[in-house]
């Protein structure tokens, strides 16, 4: 088995990706795609830092590419497996992901099997999404092509079928702030990082048709804010200059049945993860390393547990019928208590 894993040198890959692929314990061999002038070793070095086995660094292995010459992918050809399926990975911003998708099209006609494996977002926003899977569809690369969600396969979640409810809340605040993506955050804020990646990829899993349920809704209630405790500690001291990007958003949307709750934020003193459906509660965080068992499921081709694009597509559609701009952005403390925030602000009750 091999896996080409594009975006090699990524917070994600090293944090979350590689300790799965290494716990996963698969005979496989691992070629990291990557811009820098990086050895074998050296690539081991960065993203290893002591916490590989010697056996799981054995298979890393790191070659140069150049996403600017449309031939980048030629020169390593002959590391495809002709006879099983080969295995990509890409963790790039959505333009990347176009050159390599017309590249892995070249590389089917070639007759070289292969599934994709792409980390969210799917597209920039609604028109590039729907680029995106018309290079999909006019490739017909839709077979091949997986569409990457942890929360998906999170512990708690990845069992979950269609249910009758008539409330659905989904909390998820983290302690963390930019975590070294400053560019990608900045670009794109807590409504589409979370609510539109995520929080709806859940809804949808619990949903019939998805479709049908939000070709009429309402959003009734929506606030964002930004942490910054008045002491230095804040999201524009991180980004390094000013901004009115939330790293907080509380929204909620009335279709003609259902109400659905999202609120999800970063910069907390803890972690928190719910999911309530109706009077039921499911912890979100709890569990493994979501990514060992979303990296079992693309390695066996199980496909029906995977986010479909015709779902991101809706969440894009969702989400740009949002107008951030006439909602104020408020403040709230950096390393505030995840209940302590949420009981003050009446988000959640005191019981």
């Amino acid at each position: 088995m091999k896996l080409f894993i594009f975006g090699p040198t990524g917070d994600l890959v090293r944090r979350k990706v590689l300790p799965a692929l290494q716990s996963l314990d698969k005979e496989m061999d691992i070629w990291a795609l990557g811009r820098r002038d990086f050895t074998d070793e050296d690539y081991s070095d960065f993203v290893c830092k002591g916490l590989c086995t010697t056996e799981f660094a054995k298979k890393l292995k790191y070659r140069k590419i150049d996403l600017n010459n449309d031939d980048f992918l030629e020169p390593y050809f002959n590391l495809f497996d002709k006879n099983e399926v080969n295995l990509f990975y890409i963790a790039l911003p959505p333009d990347n992901i176009k050159k390599i998708l017309f590249t892995l099209a070249k590389i089917k006609s070639g007759n070289i099997r292969f599934r994709v494996l792409i980390e969210k977002p799917f597209g920039e926003n609604l028109n590039d999404a729907q680029y995106l899977r018309k290079i999909i569809l006019d490739n017909k690369l839709s077979e091949e092509v997986y569409l990457s969600d942890h929360y998906l396969f999170k512990e708690n979640i990845v069992d979950l079928t269609p249910i009758n409810f008539k409330e659905l809340k989904l909390i998820s605040l983290e302690n963390v702030g930019l975590e070294g993506r400053n560019t990608y955050y900045e670009g794109v804020g807590a409504l589409n990082d979370m609510v539109q990646s995520h929080f709806f990829n859940i809804v949808f899993k619990l949903l019939e048709n998805p479709e049908e349920e939000f070709d009429s809704f309402e959003v009734i209630d929506i606030q964002r804010a930004q942490y910054s405790d008045g002491k230095g500690e804040s999201y524009e001291k991180e980004l390094g200059k000013k901004s009115e990007t939330e790293t907080f958003v509380k929204m909620k949307i009335k279709t003609r049945e259902k109400t659905f709750e999202f609120i999800t934020g970063k910069g907390f003193s803890d972690k928190l993860g719910i999911l309530g459906v109706d009077s039921e509660k499911i912890d979100l965080h709890g569990g493994e390393n979501a990514y060992v068992s979303l990296f079992s499921h693309f390695f066996e081709g199980r496909k029906n547990k995977f986010p479909s694009i015709d779902n991101s597509i809706l969440a894009w559609k969702i989400i740009e019928s949002i107008d951030l701009n006439k909602v104020p952005l408020e403040f709230y403390g950096r390393g505030e208590s995840s209940e302590d925030f949420l009981k003050s602000t009446g988000l959640i009750n005191n019981n």
